[in-house]
């Protein structure tokens, strides 16, 4: 039986190292484009979208361009406390994320993956950052 946190960890950086690379069809991969599912709350303004459409569209836009948040490039993460619940189809991933050049606040993290045809899809993510004294 293979090890459900070490599958979960690998499948996260694998995500994450397709955001770092900016690549838009790796990224794809992840997400269940043939029914365009995926609820993704941002931690930044007007980021929310309720369509994998309307998210990759966002994604491109801010690979191609950037954004006026942070540093304005797609920052290295710090994953702490991750934890993960599943079934055999459904996953749930929730962790701290931290941008490496900016650790504070941490950014609330919990992914929700269903598995389709033998291969984990992340149908909905909420992120949002920690409350600041």
């Amino acid at each position: 039986m293979e090890d459900i946190r070490a599958l979960f960890e690998k499948y996260l950086n694998d995500y994450n190292q397709s955001w770092y690379n900016k690549n838009i069809e790796k990224l794809s991969e992840f997400y269940d484009v043939e029914h365009n599912e995926l609820i993704y709350f941002d931690n930044h303004k007007g980021n929310d979208t309720y369509t994998l459409r309307e998210h990759l569209q966002l994604v491109s836009e801010f690979f191609r361009n950037g954004k006026q948040t942070e540093s304005g490039a797609v920052e290295e993460l710090i994953i702490e406390q991750f934890n993960v619940f599943s079934t055999q189809d459904a996953a749930c991933l929730c962790f701290i994320a931290r941008y490496k050049s900016f650790p504070r606040p941490g950014i609330r993290t919990t992914m929700y993956l269903e598995k389709l045809q033998k291969s984990w899809k992340v149908k909905h993510v909420h992120c949002s950052f920690e409350p600041t004294d």
